[in-house]
């Protein structure tokens, strides 16, 4: 069996400055505001159509169906957006996102979540938001 590593591919992932990564926050909190809409509509949706999954064989059927697919589909194309700007969404739930960023020639996470007013810590890859800490001067 192979061992997996961890490690980002410079040609396919975008690095950000840290001002770059700040100029996206609006447009996060927009998206991520909505895609936490969908998410909920979706969770609470999931009752009603896994009663309908379990009743498949007897021809099972949900009227919320078409509501829970729209929801999904939303939700695909909200994320869609959030991949497009090369942001790396890692907890819909919390809104938390990471920003490849190179520092001090390594690259780490910026590491930004709703509710915060711009991006204030960072972390190495493989150390998640647990690893999180403050940039410093050398940052800004």
């Amino acid at each position: 069996m192979q061992a997996k590593t961890a490690w980002i591919d410079m040609e396919e992932e975008r690095t950000f400055t840290l001002e770059e990564a700040n100029r996206l926050i609006p447009t996060l909190r927009s998206i991520l505001g909505e895609a936490g809409e969908e998410w909920t509509r979706i969770k609470d949706l999931n009752p009603e159509v896994q009663k309908a999954r379990d009743k498949a064989q007897f021809d099972g059927f949900t009227p919320y169906g078409p509501q829970y697919v729209a929801a999904v589909s939303q939700l695909l194309l909200l994320l869609r957006q959030v991949k497009d700007l090369g942001v790396l969404l890692k907890d819909i739930d919390q809104g938390l996102c990471d920003f490849p960023y190179l520092r001090q020639g390594r690259v780490v996470y910026l590491c930004w979540r709703l509710g915060e007013n711009s991006i204030g810590y960072w972390h190495d890859i493989e150390t998640g938001f647990a690893g999180r800490e403050p940039l410093d001067e050398t940052d800004r």
